[in-house]
């Protein structure tokens, strides 16, 4: 699995450091480590189980070893849990590194790659900023949404192996590792030159995902000088277009792709 990669990758970088604080609000999760590494990911709210909402650990986060909370991005069926470990593995990326070899900073997903007039594009996850970024620039645009019907332009979860296999370029929201859906989405991307990750619940380790038809990561390094503010708007609800300002965006290409 990508996510065993990752953790495999990020858990030298998590020794000795601990949990500094962590916010979850309705739209998204913030983890700090003690070292002012921040980490954000999404909140699958319609994927709550209401029955388990509450965290056996809740009130003993603060002050846990990250690389045990980052083991719950692989071992929990909580997927606010799934989303806690995945922002601690998504803290401690090498975005100094990143930066270094000169991938593209500050690229919106729906420029990291090529597009065609000709295109079918797929986006799975309803994405709306990157579906008005695409819209009417391409032949065809597909878009899949988790626990959506038919109707209008989103297509349900059950469509995509059907009609991914026809997409040229494939976008696909991150929060698919939070659900567990990733591996699956990916083996339908048969057709396409190039898919990109997007979103803030992207994890910049390029390589793991070296071999696995992902071509571009597309996510953000969160500041730690903007520290208040991203744990502030988290906790009054604020959505990624209102927090995006104090994170840097980063398109990745991964090896070998």
């Amino acid at each position: 699995m990508i996510l065993e990669h990752i953790y495999d990758l990020a858990l030298p970088r998590l020794a000795g450091k601990n949990i500094r604080e962590v916010m979850i609000g309705l739209n998204l999760i913030a983890v700090e480590l003690d070292g002012g590494a921040i980490g954000v990911t999404y909140v699958l709210k319609k994927e709550i189980d209401h029955a388990c909402m509450a965290l056996p650990q809740a009130g003993s986060l603060v002050g846990m070893p990250a690389g045990e909370i980052a083991g719950w991005a692989l071992q929990s069926k909580n997927v606010i849990a799934v989303a806690i470990g995945l922002a601690v593995l998504n803290s401690v990326a090498e975005f100094d590194k990143l930066k270094q070899d000169n991938q593209s900073n500050g690229v919106d997903a729906a420029l990291s790659v090529e597009v065609k007039p000709t295109d079918t594009i797929g986006i799975v996850g309803n994405i709306r900023p990157l579906i008005a970024d695409l819209k009417n620039k391409v032949q065809r645009l597909l878009i899949f949404e988790r626990g959506e019907g038919n109707h209008g332009q989103v297509n349900p979860e059950s469509a995509e192996p059907e009609l991914l296999p026809e997409c040229q370029v494939v976008y696909i929201s991150s929060t698919s590792l939070i659900n567990n859906t990733l591996e699956d989405v990916l083996n339908y991307c048969t057709g396409a030159r190039d898919v990109v990750m997007v979103g803030s619940s992207t994890p910049l380790y390029p390589d793991a995902f070296r071999g696995s038809r992902v071509t571009v990561l597309s996510g953000t390094n969160w500041l730690p000088s903007n520290r208040d503010a991203i744990f502030s708007g988290i906790s009054q609800c604020a959505g990624i277009q209102h927090l995006i300002k104090y994170g840097q965006k980063m398109s990745v290409k991964v090896p070998g792709a």
